[in-house]
């Protein structure tokens, strides 16, 4: 009897939704997917609602892109959120840059953010985007545009803006001042002088648009499994082939894409 009552006490704890952390400096929050963990100084209420939208863009991004993975975040494999009490104490503790609304650990699935941004949807469906489409793919198998390309995917379909912003890349497309595809495969971003900004956010445009232009041309059902053979181990270019029967090469894909925007 006393063995069972141990159970359900440790039970009882385990499942708590919140818990104060043993500093008593932070507190903690478990949803079904995500451990919140906060600062003290933030309601509770604000930190459930950072929970809900995470639990919202996982279920989202996972069926959108029909993300089946075998390990789910559940128990002990839950993501991280950690939710600084300010600016001030993200940029500090967390070591994020001053510019970022959030800073993300993608290989340990843990995104740390500060409360009372105006932009909260949009920075949350776009990494977590990033942590989910990397850990299904599988590391080192996505180009850089491919990535980002589903980031912004995403983030167009909760707060808008890329499908807003096509009309500058059928202008670039039509003054052939577009990136090609061979350059777009080589772009490295990271670099603070690599690229102008110009070309970055033409960079970001362009990447959404071949993602939206392959699902809306193709269907989800062929890009379900152009990832599924990338994930796979096959190549870019091969994946490509099996997934869009039609699409022949890079070559092929990049002027199919141009006569979708400047039809």
């Amino acid at each position: 009897m006393l063995k069972h009552f141990i159970i359900i006490f440790v039970f009882n704890i385990f499942i708590a939704s919140t818990v104060i952390a043993a500093n008593q400096d932070s507190r903690e929050l478990r949803c079904e997917h995500f451990i919140v963990n906060y600062s003290s100084s933030i309601d509770e209420s604000y930190a459930r609602s950072v929970g809900d939208i995470a639990e919202t863009y996982y279920r989202d991004i996972t069926q959108e892109f029909n993300l089946i993975r075998d390990n789910l975040w559940l128990w002990d494999n839950r993501a991280k959120i950690y939710i600084a009490k300010d600016k001030s104490e993200y940029c500090d503790k967390f070591k994020c840059p001053s510019w970022s609304g959030a800073c993300v650990d993608y290989e340990n699935k843990i995104i740390y953010t500060y409360p009372n941004q105006d932009k909260r949807e949009a920075i949350f469906s776009h990494e977590l985007t990033h942590i989910i489409f990397r850990e299904y793919v599988g590391k080192g198998k996505l180009p850089l545009w491919l990535d980002e390309a589903a980031a912004t995917y995403i983030e167009d379909k909760h707060s808008g803006g890329y499908q807003r912003s096509l009309y500058i890349l059928r202008n670039a497309i039509t003054n052939n001042q577009y990136v090609k595809f061979s350059q777009l495969e080589q772009m490295n971003l990271s670099g603070a002088d690599a690229v102008s900004q110009g070309s970055v956010n033409l960079f970001y445009i362009e990447s959404f648009s071949i993602v939206f232009f392959l699902i809306k041309r193709y269907g989800r059902d062929n890009f379900y499994q152009f990832l599924y053979f990338l994930r796979n181990g096959y190549e870019f270019g091969e994946a490509m082939r099996k997934g869009f029967t039609s699409i022949k090469n890079i070559d092929d894909l990049e002027d199919q894409w141009k006569r979708f925007y400047l039809e």
